[in-house]
């Protein structure tokens, strides 16, 4: 009678712990895109919720709220004219949230010193801008992880830079991982 054995070589056994492994890097890998992308889409829904809390309160009051001057921002760096996100002053989404025009303050994931929304309110004539006639807001967005911009970013055909007149001594960029957006108040 002959023998036979029974069982997996050696050979077998290593091919299906390198398909395993694979299989498991692929999920991982794809895991950790998808936290990312609804990251950026919770900034994304956050930024809509701030730009119509926005439209609502300049509705009420005939502006847009301003700028907090002193802002008490946690982050070094973020004392320089902006309103953060990372700010115990709240001082924009304070007026925003106390008007009921949010119902909460919102806050990026990871709120912080690499990621944050920041909100100016500047003059019509600021930056070198003597012939502006309207004041406008930009609201940024720092910390994307990876989302392209989203088509009502600012300015999308120049890199989303965007500067408030021709010859302007301020800009605003954004690099891959900003979102700006802006608005004039007409």
């Amino acid at each position: 009678m002959i023998k036979t054995k029974n069982g997996f070589t050696i050979v077998e056994l290593l091919i299906v712990v390198v398909v395993i492994g694979i299989l498991a890097a692929i999920t991982v890998l794809a895991y950790n895109g998808i936290q990312a992308r609804a990251r950026d889409n919770i900034r994304y829904a956050d930024v809509k919720a701030i730009m119509k809390a926005l439209e609502l309160y300049k509705a009420d009051n005939g502006r847009y709220p301003g700028t907090s001057v002193n802002t008490t921002a946690l982050c070094a760096g973020h004392n320089n004219g902006y309103s953060y996100s990372d700010a115990t002053d709240g001082y924009w989404m304070k007026q925003l949230v106390d008007g009921k025009y949010l119902a909460k303050v919102p806050t990026p994931p990871n709120n912080g010193c690499t990621s944050f929304y920041r909100y100016l309110w500047p003059g019509a004539t600021t930056y070198n801008c003597p012939s502006r006639t309207t004041n406008y807001y930009i609201l940024e967005v720092q910390g994307v992880e990876g989302s392209p911009a989203p088509p009502d970013a600012s300015d999308p055909s120049s890199g989303y830079n965007w500067t408030p007149c021709s010859g302007a001594t301020a800009g605003w960029g954004a690099g891959s991982s900003t979102w700006v957006f802006t608005k004039d108040e007409l």
